[in-house]
């Protein structure tokens, strides 16, 4: 019997050492969880770029096919409605709605009458993961299609104050417009669907899914004036947020998912992360077709 005490004793937990054991325990959880969400974010991280990349090159395919490109927002692939008298697909609408038909959703393309802004469409491209905004759901204003990217309004082009009495086409046409090149402008970029406590919400067929002057019915985007498309030599693009609290994000800029920086489209067809140490004046060379200037060093 004392030999069985002794064995009991040996091989028992004190309180002590059961302390020790849940306190190594909690270190490893506290050393863990932080490497999961890079794991996550690296994985959204992914996904967004994949998306991107595909905006990128539906656009170089609608090119192709139309030879121009669609406004950010206004009339593709005619310039009147009025005198066509094409109601469905839809001749007005968003660069995301004419996109459509590139990104294998030529359904929802045909379905949508009369403005794209009518479609409750739930597109999967359009939706990224890593946007911390992003309803449970994917639906924004009156049940339709949340979009957690921008289009560059500086390439694009399109009507300014939301006018759609009065629709013009964009102008841009690969390579023409791209004085710069393609491998040098981006045209699209990451932003938060909803901000300001839900003032501010996106929808990828609605007015004010693009980034850029006139990107929304109540005041202008980035730096320039009203409706301007050309950066003089002296203009700089206030810089993007990089994760920024979505309650104090600024709705007139654009956000990056990450606080590395934000996933961007350039007009090639490649995406890539562009850092959030970026300099202002590179940021704003990447945002213009035309300026005639070399990204910097830091890009």
């Amino acid at each position: 019997m004392p030999k069985l005490r002794l064995w009991s004793r040996l091989h028992g937990f004190t309180l002590i050492e059961l302390l020790v054991v849940i306190a190594i325990i909690a270190i490893l959880i506290g050393l863990l969880v932080p490497a999961v969400q890079k794991v996550r974010e690296a994985a959204a991280r992914v996904q967004s770029l994949n998306n991107l990349k595909q905006m990128s090159l539906a656009t170089a395919n609608c090119n192709d096919t139309n030879g121009h490109l669609p406004p950010a927002i206004g009339t593709f692939p005619g310039t009147n409605p009025w005198i066509t008298q094409q109601w469905n697909p839809a001749p007005t609408g968003t660069l995301q709605y004419f996109l459509l038909p590139y990104i294998e959703q030529d359904n929802v393309y045909k379905a949508t009458s009369n403005w794209s802004w009518s479609s409750t469409a739930v597109v999967k491209t359009y939706i990224a993961p890593g946007d911390p905004t992003l309803p449970a759901s994917n639906l924004t204003w009156s049940n339709r299609g949340a979009t957690s990217y921008a289009s560059n309004w500086y390439v694009f082009g399109g009507w300014s104050g939301g006018n759609s009495w009065n629709p013009s086409p964009g102008n841009a046409k690969i390579p023409t417009t791209f004085f710069d090149g393609t491998s040098n402008t981006i045209v699209f970029m990451e932003r938060y669907c909803i901000m300001n406590n839900n003032w501010s919400q996106h929808i990828w067929g609605e007015n004010g899914q693009y980034a850029g002057p006139g990107a929304n019915y109540f005041a202008p985007t980035w730096w320039s004036p009203w409706g301007q498309q050309t950066l003089g030599a002296n203009d700089r693009i206030p810089l993007f947020q990089s994760k920024p609290n979505p309650a104090n994000a600024d709705w007139t800029l654009v956000q990056g998912f990450s606080t590395a920086g934000i996933c961007v489209a350039m007009g090639d067809g490649s995406a890539r992360l562009v850092s959030s140490s970026v300099s202002q004046q590179t940021w704003t060379y990447a945002i213009s077709p035309n300026d005639g200037q070399p990204l910097g060093s830091d890009w």
